[in-house]
């Protein structure tokens, strides 16, 4: 029905959209709780990758009730720069973060609840002040709750279909390090969705998800309120992933009323689309089981309008490509990958007005508590990852090297920042150990050098950084 009634689709989006959810409605078999996990966190991970990306391990148990313990030893000896962890922030000093994780899982309800408590003592540093949409980068210094409560909310479940509101963590694209739409790295906000509750077969070797998200209202630093909206599709074909993610940013004004109606109904509504900043994300991703082999590329185009004669499209474009492999030398545990990531503005930015990502102060330049909720590297930036390891059943070891800049067109020179990492994380019965450290070196920190620096070979006071951190964890699973 769907692909005889493309032109109608297209037409009524909204309307066959509701229609491609009934459809999925078809009796669901209960699974383990590693998939529950990952229907209350959404992601587009499986296997092995998602242990990665996560850095923890897929218990393949039938559960309904799930309770774990954690508990973070942290000491970091200058800048605040862990990424994707949740919107953990660990500044300059030491302390512990504790945190509980309750799941439970029935039929028609899923509920999850996740207090944690920081305890730390921490120091000022004194550096370089970045501004506007470099304020929200990870290596700031900002202000932190010692108490949260997250990934925490309800789900209701009939058959393949769920909805629910909550504040947990999502994450979309193909890539481990950067998601150019939603990502781990902010603490989640709160938002309502519906979708379906895992891949549905639709023709024989092809599946299909689908996710709508709407965000609670969110403050700018106009005290306007703002909303995500965003759709989510999923394709698989045998070996074969597509993606397809629409966001909107919506409000902001002051003068402008917008609603929480308004803003969940954009995407198929366009309502005032002029004034709203979108990003469409399309990606595909391409698996090779006999070699274990996974290639991907993802491309994403930001619009926003500049004036009355609406947007200026395709020209601010970013990517993010890689590879991962798995068996190198004939030795199934070991494994390598590498990730680069491309936001730079755009090459005609001096030309035509430009959207840059992620730069919108009406919406708090894409964060959520001063982090970025997409890509950690931020506005006008590129990143690139490179990484290898061993991972058995119990046990994992990876070491990365990133290369990252920040402001590539906004100024000369840019940040630039080297980063070395090691994890390394054992596993036993119910108990989970884990040490992380990260070793990291800046230079133009805050965009205080010039060109004369560059030639001269010197640095102004503030621009080289150094920061050292390491994080020790246990988690237990007590049910």
């Amino acid at each position: 029905m769907l692909l005889k009634n493309i032109d109608n689709i297209l037409k009524y989006p909204s309307l066959y959209f509701l229609i491609f959810l009934v459809q999925l409605s078809l009796p669901y078999a209960q699974r383990s709780y590693s998939q529950i996990e990952n229907t209350l966190s959404f992601t587009t991970h499986t296997g092995w990758v998602e242990e990665i990306r996560t850095n923890k391990y897929n218990f393949k148990k039938d559960k309904i009730f799930y309770l774990t313990y954690a508990n973070t030893f942290y000491l970091n000896t200058n800048l605040p720069n862990t990424e994707n962890l949740g919107g953990n922030y660990f500044a300059k000093g030491y302390g512990s973060l504790s945190q509980f994780n309750v799941v439970y899982h029935s039929k028609l309800i899923s509920l999850s609840f996740s207090p944690s408590i920081l305890i730390n003592k921490s120091f000022n540093i004194s550096t370089p002040e970045k501004i506007n949409q470099f304020s929200v980068l990870n290596d700031n210094q900002r202000n932190y709750s010692s108490r949260t409560f997250r990934n925490s909310g309800f789900q209701l479940h009939y058959n393949h279909l769920s909805m629910g509101f909550g504040n947990w963590n999502h994450w979309w694209g193909p890539g481990i390090h950067n998601s150019l739409v939603l990502s781990n790295n902010a603490e989640g906000f709160y938002h309502y969705y519906l979708g379906t509750r895992k891949f549905i077969e639709i023709f024989e070797d092809m599946s299909i998800s689908a996710r709508y998200v709407i965000s609670n209202s969110m403050i700018n630093n106009n005290n306007s309120e703002f909303y995500f909206s965003a759709l989510f599709i999923n394709l698989k074909f045998k070996n074969v992933d597509f993606g397809y993610a629409r966001n909107i940013l919506s409000g902001g004004y002051p003068d402008r009323i917008w609603s929480l109606y308004d803003a969940s109904t954009v995407i198929f509504s366009k309502k005032s689309l002029r004034y709203w900043d979108t990003i469409d994300d399309f990606y595909i991703f391409k698996k090779f089981p006999r070699s274990n082999l996974e290639l991907f590329v993802e491309i994403a185009i930001p619009n926003r309008a500049f004036n009355e004669n609406g947007f200026f499209v395709d020209h601010a474009i970013g990517s993010n490509i890689g590879f991962r492999k798995k068996n190198i030398f004939n030795n199934s545990n070991l494994f390598i990958g590498t990730e680069y990531t491309r936001l730079i503005q755009s090459s005609y930015y001096n030309i035509l007005p430009s959207p840059n990502w992620y730069d919108n102060n009406k919406y708090n330049y894409s964060s959520y508590k001063n982090r970025r909720w997409a890509a950690h590297a931020g506005s006008d930036s590129d990143d690139l990852l490179l990484f290898f390891g061993y991972m058995d059943k119990n046990k994992r070891i990876l070491y990365g090297i990133n290369y990252e800049r920040h402001g590539v067109t906004f100024s000369f020179p840019p940040e630039v920042k080297f980063e070395s990492r090691l994890s390394i994380s054992y596993n036993h019965n119910n108990l989970t150990t884990a040490i992380y450290y990260e070793n990291e070196y800046f230079e133009h920190y805050g965009f205080v050098d010039k060109n004369v620096n560059v030639w001269n070979e010197t640095f102004e006071p503030g621009s080289i950084q150094r920061t050292k951190s390491i994080l020790l964890s246990i988690e237990y699973n007590i049910f």
